[in-house]
Parts: structure tokens; sequence; C-alpha cells
């Protein structure tokens, strides 16, 4: 599985991207054999009052499927990742176990 992590407007220090390759791990560990390729991209965003989100569009390619995009917004990165890849396990979990 290979994992590629884009940002705009959010900072990507090692730590960080380490965080979110365990978080990957962790939540996705059961479908991970049928996962090809992820791409995170995590944006800075402004909302209508001017407060500050974070915006995650994971793009996942999956073996014999098309690929997945599954984006959130929130406030929190942790937040948004944490939501972002528990739809993302649930998605793959219904295409690839119940067909």
């Amino acid at each position: 599985m290979q994992v590629t992590i884009q940002s705009t407007g959010v900072k990507l220090n090692k730590e960080l991207k380490t965080k979110i390759e365990r978080k990957l791990q962790f939540t996705l560990s059961k479908v991970e054999p049928y996962i090809i390729t992820i791409l995170i991209n995590l944006m800075s965003t402004n909302d209508t009052r001017g407060i500050a989100n974070i915006h995650c569009q994971l793009t996942l390619a999956i073996a014999n499927q098309s690929n997945v995009v599954i984006e959130d917004t929130q406030m929190d990165l942790e937040c948004v990742l944490d939501r972002v890849l528990q739809k993302a396990s649930r998605m793959i979990e219904r295409l690839v176990f119940n067909p």
C-alpha cells in the first residue's frame, strides 16, 4: 500500500506525517490487502465567517474497483482525519465484503 500525503496551508512536519500514517495503519488494517494506493490531501480553508477549517480529501485506489474519494471539513485536524478514515473503512468494507 503506497501512501502519499499532500498539504496546502497545513504545516506537515515529520511527526504529523508519522501520526497520520499510524492512523491509516490502525483504521484501515482490516481492509489493507484490498488497497493499492492512498492519497491524502489536507487544505486549510476559511468558512463564510472567516473561521479556519481543515478540509481533508482521501482518495483510495482499491483492487478491482473504481477509486473512492471521501471528503470532510472540520476545525480540528485530528477530528477530520478520524472522520475521513472511519468513512473510508466502512465504505471499503461495503465494497469488498458485500459486492
